[in-house]
């Protein structure tokens, strides 16, 4: 008996240890004075928006990023994509919205193309852009290296595009009534495959393999598409908070939680997630970016802030 007991607490503190980050945490520098509800991050390059501006930070020096220049808008911007460090591509509901360059920040930094589409949500995979709108669906648009616009096919979802992924040969939409695939391997003709309409109030996702990570009010979900014809649900947790932004790197997931900060789980395995950390930084979390060994976080009104992760 006693040595079943001790077998027992040797495989519970191996689950313990198993659970545990490996990796150090440190908070690195917080930008005040910008209101930054979303970020992204490319090319040692950090762009943080609010609804009607736009502000790009060089991060060659994590510790004090500086500022290269600022655009504003005249209308409510929905969504932006990087592309190749220079390129900027901007979505808006209005379809004479112009975004300028703010001239009084008075920086000599790097050149930017600004380019504004009419749409809700952007994602981008390599040369082709894709540009979800409420009521056209999403376009399949070709930009090359940036600056072409060559619209290559149109996808009729037209439910509302919450989030969605691209990625060669398929989409994963997620609308108003949940999740939606797409065989995009002939480009010009998209086709829808399967659709899974068990998904409440679905508003995040992020990829990781085969398995599908997606935020839905308090909700994790964890789906394979395996098949992605017939995507399968492999689990669901719930959270405390609700569930801000997703983003995934070297099988990790991250997770904004507004008030509850940011939740790190080990998804290695596919179809678990294993809870090993959270942090909190000062205030609200919004939004975060993953480059690199950085953890980039939108906090709204309080700014954005920088945390080295390795």
């Amino acid at each position: 008996m006693k040595h079943l007991v001790l077998i027992c607490l040797a495989m519970l503190a191996s689950v313990a240890l198993s659970a545990v980050d490996n990796r150090f945490l440190y908070p690195l520098g917080h930008i005040q004075g910008v209101e930054a509800l979303s970020i992204d991050a490319v090319d040692s390059q950090v762009l943080v928006r609010s609804q009607r501006q736009i502000w790009i930070y060089s991060t060659f020096n994590a510790w004090q990023p500086r500022l290269e220049t600022g655009y504003q808008s005249l209308f409510r911007i929905e969504d932006t994509n990087f592309m190749a460090g220079n390129y900027i591509y901007a979505s808006s509901q209005e379809p004479t919205n112009m975004i300028t360059q703010i001239d009084s920040l008075n920086q000599y930094g790097k050149i930017y193309f600004m380019n504004t589409l009419i749409g809700d949500k952007i994602t981008r995979e390599g040369s082709t852009l894709y540009v979800a709108d409420r009521y056209r669906g999403i376009d399949i648009i070709n930009v090359g290296r940036g600056g072409s616009n060559d619209l290559i096919a149109n996808f009729s979802e037209k439910w509302g595009v919450r989030d969605f992924i691209a990625e060669y040969p398929n989409i994963y939409a997620l609308n108003d009534f949940g999740l939606v695939t797409v065989d995009i391997s002939d480009q010009g003709f998209p086709i829808s495959i399967a659709t899974n309409y068990q998904l409440v109030d679905a508003r995040y996702m992020a990829k990781n393999g085969t398995t599908l990570y997606i935020g839905a009010g308090k909700d994790l979900y964890l789906i394979s598409v395996q098949d992605v014809s017939n995507p399968v649900k492999l689990g669901q947790i719930r959270l405390f908070n609700d569930i801000q932004a997703l983003s995934v790197k070297d099988n990790r997931l991250f997770v904004a939680l507004g008030q509850g900060g940011v939740k790190i789980f080990d998804i290695s395995n596919p179809g678990k997630a294993v809870d090993i950390n959270t942090f909190y930084p000062p205030y609200p979390v919004y939004d975060l970016a993953l480059e690199n060994d950085y953890i980039y976080i939108a906090m709204g009104k309080d700014g954005w802030m920088v945390y080295e992760y390795r």
